[in-house]
Order: structure tokens, then sequence, then C-alpha cells
């Protein structure tokens, strides 16, 4: 095999795929990733046996072939490369790939392609999605989602595939984040399906900047392609977290704040809350939410924010840092939060955007 590409081209494909090799497989294969060179197409391909993905190199083929080569030996190798001058890469004798770029000659010791993994591809009717709405409901979800090894279906975002949309959820028990995007046809037996975190990293990475991605739900997988890339994963298995019971047509106490204000006010008064719990108390009025905290050991603090409008009031403990993340992930210039009650799920909506929730559980506080 021999291939002539410019080097930029080629590490953007290396540093997609090499996020996916290695890790802790025991296998030495999947820490490879596959060059393959047929049919006037380069791929570079990698998996993990949970994700997989490929993505096409621009490049030239003077040889057709294929090769596996340590993905992340060779991603640092082409990445101190220099960028004004092409990258040639052949395969030479016993399964070795020699890398040169202008005085620089590089040999690496390969492996033969013959137990890298299939990886399949996107092939069937499938949903297309906007990429940038597909990456923007992963942004406003994914930090909601458990990483406790116990709690494994909630591992993931939840894609709930209902008739005029789907619903994107994410819960760690103790808060939730909710938004939809169009709905995704599927197989009649699959109404909804988890997709592991490690997967919804790597779509966020590989499709960013794609205009359209076509979203294919399979039994026991899932498959997202575009242009260039084909990403494949396996789905966590069971039941998701039953969530429709949070949300509420009306609440009783609803108040308009800026974003910016309260997060950063937010921020502040958490920097002397307690470290193990990083409990502050909310009070808020039609007029004001006034933020404080009092630990013993660190110290207090107490913030107001004006609200722009509001109605009810309530006292209401919660966790400072669950409540910024919920504020960073909303994306508007003002905020919607709604309350029940001190023991009551707290809500947080963009004013902006319909469909896009957050739910946070309040914590008890000493009086």
């Amino acid at each position: 095999m021999e291939l002539i590409f410019e080097k930029d081209d080629l590490l953007h494909s290396l540093q997609l795929v090499q996020s996916v090799a290695g890790g802790r497989n025991t296998l030495p294969i999947l820490a490879n990733v596959l060059i393959r060179a047929q049919d006037g197409e380069i791929e570079c391909s990698a998996t993990d046996l949970e994700v997989g993905i490929k993505v096409k190199v621009d490049g030239t083929i003077n040889e057709e072939g294929s090769i596996t080569v340590a993905a992340k030996k060779l991603t640092d190798i082409v990445k101190e490369l220099p960028s004004d001058l092409q990258v040639k890469l052949v395969t030479t004798a016993n399964d070795r790939v020699e890398l040169t770029c202008g005085t620089g000659v590089y040999k690496i010791i390969g492996l033969p392609d013959d137990d890298f993994p299939e990886l399949p591809s996107a092939e069937g009717e499938g949903t297309t999605i906007d990429g940038e709405t597909l990456c923007a409901v992963i942004h406003k979800t994914e930090f909601a989602a458990s990483t406790e090894e116990f709690r494994y279906q909630l591992n993931g975002l939840y894609f709930n595939l209902l008739e005029d949309k789907t619903e994107v959820v994410a819960t760690d028990i103790h808060y939730l984040a909710l938004t939809h995007c169009p709905p995704i046809k599927a197989p009649e037996d699959i109404d909804g399906f988890i997709v592991p975190l490690k997967a919804v990293k790597e779509i966020s990475r590989t499709f960013a900047n794609s205009p359209q991605v076509k979203v294919l739900p399979l039994k026991n997988q899932l498959l997202l392609s575009d242009e260039n890339a084909t990403l494949t994963t396996r789905l966590v298995e069971g039941e998701y977290q039953s969530y429709q019971t949070l949300i509420r047509e009306t609440s009783p106490g609803r108040v308009v704040v800026s974003r910016e204000a309260i997060l950063r006010a937010t921020r502040r008064v958490a920097l002397l809350s307690n470290p193990k719990s990083f409990a502050i108390r909310l009070e808020i009025d039609p007029e004001n939410i006034q933020i404080s905290t009092e630990t013993p050991e660190v110290g207090e603090a107490h913030e107001t924010v004006k609200v722009d409008s509001g109605t009810g009031t309530v006292k209401i403990g919660l966790d400072a840092n669950r409540l910024t993340e919920i504020f960073t992930h909303i994306e508007s210039e003002s905020v919607i939060i709604e309350f029940s009650g001190e023991f009551e799920f707290f809500i947080v909506k963009p004013q902006s955007e319909d469909g896009h929730m957050c739910f946070i559980a309040p914590m008890r506080l000493k009086t």
C-alpha cells in the first residue's frame, strides 16, 4: 500500500478515531487504527467492540491495501509533522508502516487487518437529522446522565420515540434534563433506546460540523452517518427510569430571571457552601431571589438577584453544582424558574425555547 496525504487531512481523521481505540481492552488489535485503501477511497477505522467509527480521508492512492497500526503512536507522530509538507505512508515487509515527511522517516510495527472487527455500513432508510440539532440536544442533556456503574441504565441518553417528536432525556435521579428533536423512525418493535455516554461524546465529536446526519436504530445498536463518517454503537439494555410524572402543565410559582445574573450569583455564593454537599438556599418571591449558604467550618454568604417578573414564594435547598450545570447548559438570555413547594422538584426552562426543561431535586436544609 502506498498513500499520500496532506498532513492536516490525515491528522483530523486520526484524531476522530483515536479516542475510540485502545482504552482498557486487552486485545492488542483494538488499540490500532485500520487504514484501508480500496475502490478509490481511503478509510480510517477504530473500535473497542462497543463503539466503532469509520472516517473517509482525502489522499492519493498509488497502491491499494490495508494495515492496522497503533492509533495513539501514529496520531502523535503525525501531529508533530510540519503542515506544509505532504505525508507519504507505505507498507513494507513484515507488516511495517513507513511514514515519510520531508527528511523525516518513521517506521512503525503494525498488525495485519485479518483480526480487525468488521464494522457495519449504514445501509437502510433511517432518519435524516440536521447535524446542529443533533449536537444541540446532546449538549442540553448529557450533563445530567449518571456516571455511576451500578446505575448502568442511566449511563446514557434515552431517546423516547414518539409519533410527533423524539424526547431526549438524561438523569442521575437527583436531576434530569429533557429536550426534543424531530421524530426518528425505527422498526415497529423499538419505541426508544439508550445511547451509552461514551458513544454520545463520540457523536458530538464526529458530527460537530455535519450539515445532515442519518440516524438508523436497530435492535441492539445504533448507526449514524454523514458523507464522511459512520459511527456505530451498542445500545444500553434495559428499561429507562420513568420521568413523565415530573412534567406539569402549570406550577403555582413562576419567575423569570436573567440567566447570567443568577448563574454568576450562584457560583459566588457556592464558594462558601459545604464542600461535601454544596447546599445553598434559594428564597424566591415575585421581586427577588435571595441565594445564601451557611457553613460553620467555612463561613456564610448571601446575594440577591432581581427577577423580571414572577408569582409565588418558596424557600428551597438545592445542590449548587447541579444548579450551575443546568444554567450553563441553557442557551437563553433569561430563564423561567417554576416551583410547587420546598419538597417538590425545582424546574428551570429557557424563556426562548419550548420543550427544553431541567428538573432538580430539593435538599432538606436546617431551618
